[in-house]
């Protein structure tokens, strides 16, 4: 009898106990580690570590790289496809490398609203940089035969913000991590000082051409088109670096590696 009794019906407290102690239950994705589970009830488990040879799912390097590359490729892809001579990189809009101009800028757009950097200031101005970028696109500047409107003003405005956030990439969280370094570390150092100052200098010249010469004579040698051309190449190859991709120019430690 005693011993029917003791498998028999028990009270539920132990029932009770468990839903007022027991903890939420933790969330989380992959195998739980020995760890976790050695504790039982009630234990949190831990999520396990990410081991030495994984690779994270996105890498900031390859982000800059990107955006390095559709940089170098804006002027030169628009001026291919373009069949009538341009007096800038924005007059594409109005021939047949429109669809490329607006799309690459778009796709720059995208890329740096990406880009988050390493400081809160460095997000901020990426996103700057990529509303600046999308805004050029569906702006269009005024062409040779259109007058200057709203829609023009508005082009040139997101184009100094757009080519100054650049610059102040190169200038700034670019340049400051390799500061006062030697090697390769200094040579990047280089590289983006030269980079910066070369797309401030083009802006200056753009700027300066337009208040002081007269529009055939600028439309006629090109001036806003090769300032423009300089400055974008300027802005790839600064990124392009600063995904430390180039042997030369990166330790091999911390370098790209693509495949």
């Amino acid at each position: 009898m005693n011993f029917f009794y003791r498998i028999g019906p028990q009270p539920l407290t132990g029932i009770c106990n468990f839903q007022r102690e027991s903890k939420p239950a933790v969330i989380f994705s992959g195998a739980p580690t020995q760890e976790g589970l050695s504790h039982g009830h009630g234990a949190s488990v831990k999520m396990p570590a990410l081991k030495p040879h994984q690779k994270p799912v996105f890498d900031y390097r390859a982000l800059r790289l990107m955006v390095g590359l559709v940089a170098l490729a804006l002027p030169v892809v628009v001026k291919a496809i373009a069949s009538t001579p341009i007096s800038s990189i924005s007059a594409s809009y109005y021939t047949e490398a429109r669809d490329v101009f607006v799309g690459l800028l778009f796709v720059i757009g995208a890329l740096m609203w990406a880009y988050n950097g390493h400081t809160q200031m460095e997000k901020w101005v990426s996103k700057i940089a990529s509303i600046s970028a999308i805004i050029v696109a569906i702006f269009p500047t005024a062409c040779d035969i259109c007058p200057s409107d709203l829609k023009s003003a508005i082009h040139y405005v997101a184009a100094v913000v757009l080519f100054s956030t650049i610059a102040y990439f190169c200038l700034g969280p670019f340049k400051k991590n390799t500061k006062g370094q030697k090697g390769k570390k200094g040579r990047r150092a280089l590289v983006y000082t030269a980079c910066g100052w070369i797309i401030i200098g083009c802006m200056l010249v753009v700027g300066l051409s337009k208040l002081t010469l007269p529009v055939e004579l600028v439309n006629a040698l090109a001036i806003t088109f090769i300032a423009e051309f300089i400055a974008l190449w300027a802005f790839g190859a600064a990124w392009i670096v600063a995904g430390k991709v180039i042997p030369q120019l990166v330790d091999k430690d911390d370098q790209l590696i693509l495949f």
